[in-house]
């Protein structure tokens, strides 16, 4: 098993993030496997204190990749998920965010070979409520097929929806061989929905994994989040159209940018 991790960074002067970076990166290297984990920071422009940050890491299985200019998430995530080949579980995962769980990523893994059609699985946040937000959350909680005489235990569970909260998302790479990359409007936002999209057109399931949790570090209370909100909501009209084009064929399911 081969799983890659790829870090959006985009710290500005302004935003103040370089502490949640360290802190994400502090809490990967004590719950991740280096023998089976690969981790690919890919540096947006970040202000100085993230920039000497990052290369000061020194980790055999941690690469930081560094760009002049902001190419947005979804770019910077192909950036990283480039080095991965054919059997590489690909993971998103955003840069202010920390796990409890030693060998999270592993169990994850696990949760498409238990179920060949999952194609993205994600983990919730703490932070968000209880209740679905919207009827796209709603979910519908399965067990997966698992050894017999294994115990039907709350690991072995999955919560099937049709659209999953990007924080932290692995990729099936069975799903990627037919998606190819993520791809976003913009260079922020709706790069989760738009894939959700693609893996339920592509013939795949979208699950969250409930027995790992992430403990996500920004509360919203800032300028920055209020910018993303912003920003994202300029696209908002134009996703549904987009949505309808890759279900009529008008937009192939398959983007590369190294084509």
């Amino acid at each position: 098993m081969k799983i890659l991790i790829g870090i959006a960074v985009f710290d500005s002067v302004e935003n103040k993030r370089t502490e949640y970076t360290k802190k994400t990166y502090e809490s990967l290297i004590k719950t991740t496997d280096p023998k089976t984990t690969d981790i690919v920071f890919v540096n947006n422009a970040s202000c100085k204190e993230t920039v000497d940050f990052l290369n000061g890491i020194n980790m055999p299985n941690i690469k930081v990749i560094h760009s002049k200019e902001n190419v947005g998430t979804a770019e910077a995530i192909n950036i990283a998920w480039k080095e991965a080949d054919k059997e590489t579980f690909c993971v998103k995962l955003d840069n202010d965010v920390t796990f409890k769980q030693i060998g999270w990523a592993e169990r994850m893994a696990e949760c498409f070979t238990k179920d060949s059609y999952l194609g993205i699985v994600g983990l919730k946040r703490k932070d968000l409520p209880n209740e679905p937000i919207s009827e796209q959350y709603q979910t519908t909680l399965v067990y997966l097929r698992h050894k017999k005489g294994e115990p039907w235990l709350f690991e072995n569970m999955v919560e099937y929806c049709d659209d999953l909260i990007g924080t932290c998302h692995m990729f099936n790479p069975k799903l990627l061989e037919q998606i190819g990359y993520l791809w976003q409007p913009g260079i922020y936002g709706f790069d989760d929905v738009l894939a959700c999209t693609r893996s339920r057109l592509a013939g795949f399931r979208n699950a969250f994994y409930p027995s790992i949790e992430i403990e996500h570090l920004d509360d919203g209370n800032n300028p920055y989040i209020e910018w993303k909100k912003r920003y994202a909501g300029m696209y908002l009209p134009m996703i549904e159209k987009i949505e309808r084009e890759y279900e009529t064929g008008e937009r192939p399911l398959y983007y590369s940018p190294f084509d």
